[in-house]
């Protein structure tokens, strides 16, 4: 599978499941699987953990495109570079877009 970059598609059926997995359950996961939930597990699993790694920096949501346009400071250690990543990709999508 080709890896991703730029804007994700937005997705309200998995946006609402992200928010409203229960306590219960990630108690009931924690139980069962050992791991879960813990920081540092992408040991278990290092292609998929490479993966996400690389996903979650080459990607943006249209959410973390609000928090840089009102200028949240949460997360500005991990994001620091995200407004000019947002502009390069803007800037490369009408490059593309003319060119075509």
């Amino acid at each position: 599978m080709p890896m991703k970059f730029g804007m994700r598609t937005p997705s309200l059926k998995k946006s609402i499941s992200a928010r409203t997995t229960g306590r219960l359950n990630r108690a009931v996961k924690k139980a069962i699987i050992p791991g879960y939930g813990r920081k540092g597990m992408g040991i278990l699993h290092p292609k998929k953990a490479l993966y996400n790694q690389v996903y979650r920096r080459t990607t943006f949501s249209i959410f973390d495109l609000a928090k840089a346009a009102s200028g949240t400071k949460r997360g500005s250690a991990s994001n620091s570079g995200c407004c000019l990543t947002i502009l390069f990709w803007i800037v490369i999508t009408f490059t593309i877009v003319i060119l075509q």
